[in-house]
């Protein structure tokens, strides 16, 4: 888990993402075998800490998107482990930049209410955001708000 996030985040660049071309052969192998393990349940044990929870949500969304084909399933398991992190208060435990990696299931979903909560979310973080991480979290937070205005369904 510790060597997935360190990778994650050695590749990881403030919310532009990783991109396949970036990564060694080696690191997609152990990325894949990874994938594989979190497909059959076998590294669900890690969701009761925050570093274990924001691991297996990057290797069931992102990583998920770039090494398989079908990842439906798999990005949904993402999403349910990120609300029942948020509900066990897992998020607060983490740097903001991973917390920004944890949410990435609500800002991808299609739900209104999961953009919502995003929002909510983002806003209360908004105070502990300072420095160079500051525009960052005010792009971020704008491409949220966007995809929320866009969620809410049309009265005509």
């Amino acid at each position: 888990m510790n060597s997935f996030l360190r990778q994650w985040f050695c590749y990881y660049s403030k919310g532009k993402g990783v991109e396949l071309y970036m990564l060694s052969n080696e690191v997609k192998l152990d990325w894949f075998e990874l994938l594989e393990q979190a497909k059959l349940g076998q590294l669900d044990k890690w969701r009761s800490n925050p570093l274990g929870c924001l691991a297996l949500i990057l290797i069931l969304g992102p990583v998920a998107l770039l090494l398989s084909d079908n990842c439906g399933d798999l990005h949904r398991r993402a999403r349910l482990f990120c609300i029942d992190g948020i509900d066990m208060g897992l998020d607060t435990q983490l740097e903001l930049v991973q917390r920004r990696c944890f949410y990435e299931p609500l800002f991808y979903s299609t739900r209104h209410k999961d953009h919502r909560l995003l929002l909510l979310l983002l806003k209360g973080m908004q105070s502990q955001v300072q420095g160079d991480d500051r525009q960052a979290w005010s792009d971020w937070y704008k491409k949220a708000l966007e995809r929320f205005d866009n969620s809410i369904p049309s009265l005509a």
